[in-house]
């Protein structure tokens, strides 16, 4: 199971997203639903670093994800974390067995 956790700040801003795990959905390099949060985590953080220009640390590994904001938070990584929590949401409403969203 892939679980992600979201922090927020005081003004409810997203200021940290870690993911740990694996989907288990199918055998890997068919799993479809690692593949999916995969993409989304990466994108973001792709987003983050080259659009946004956000400062943070930020990393993407076999089994693992982080991302943490630091300094000023920007309105466009505001924009880019909770469109990439949309689509994680999404994905765990259609597969809960295989991802789980915790906000801590």
């Amino acid at each position: 199971m892939v679980s992600i956790e979201i922090q927020r700040n005081g003004a409810n801003q997203i200021v940290g997203a870690h993911f740990f795990g694996h989907a288990g959905y199918d055998e890997h390099g068919y799993d479809i639903v690692c593949a999916a949060v995969s993409v989304l985590s990466a994108t973001t953080i792709l987003g983050l670093t080259q659009i946004a220009q956000q400062e943070g640390e930020f990393s993407n590994a076999e089994g693992r994800c982080d991302m943490v904001l630091s300094g000023t938070i920007t309105q466009s990584s505001q924009d880019l974390l909770k469109t990439m929590l949309l689509g994680l949401e999404e994905i765990s409403k259609q597969y809960p067995k295989f991802v789980q969203i915790h906000e801590i």
